[in-house]
């Protein structure tokens, strides 16, 4: 290989403006996916002795902090919704499957089973959101012509 030339090892970085497949998370439903993972997170502190990054991993709060922006872009924007990828569902799964095996409160773990089958039923018409300064938008839904 001559000098100065160095052979790429990994994949490229996703690149602004990468097309991914999303929906848009409404305002309560946000709140509840909120409340759930919070949830898992203060049970797995409590009954687990994983680490840290473990307890984040399987609480799904690792998803919290980019909610969080894609939130205020959204609101910011006039967005009625959070727009959350298809593939963060897990996230939640994880979250719902960890509250029942660490004893979470019956109330949240019911709404985070009913929270899943929304999550499932808005995957089914995702649509493609961009990845714009770093935060994942949708475009804005067009009004039908009258």
């Amino acid at each position: 290989m001559p000098w100065g030339r160095r052979r790429r090892e990994s994949a490229p970085a996703p690149r602004a403006g990468t097309d991914q497949l999303a929906f848009e998370l409404a305002r309560i439903d946000f709140q509840l996916l909120t409340r759930v993972i919070e949830h898992a997170r203060r049970r797995l502190e409590t009954e687990s002795d994983a680490d840290a990054q473990t307890i984040r991993n399987a609480s799904g709060a690792e998803l919290l902090p980019v909610l969080y922006a894609r939130a205020g872009a959204a609101l910011a924007s006039g967005a009625d919704g959070v727009p959350m990828l298809v593939s963060e569902i897990r996230h939640v799964e994880a979250a719902v499957i960890n509250l029942q095996s660490y004893g979470g409160h019956e109330t949240v773990l019911c709404e985070g089973h009913g929270l899943l089958q929304r999550l499932a039923a808005l995957a089914r018409e995702a649509r493609t959101g961009r990845t714009v300064d770093g935060v994942l938008r949708l475009p804005h839904p067009q009004a039908p012509c009258g």
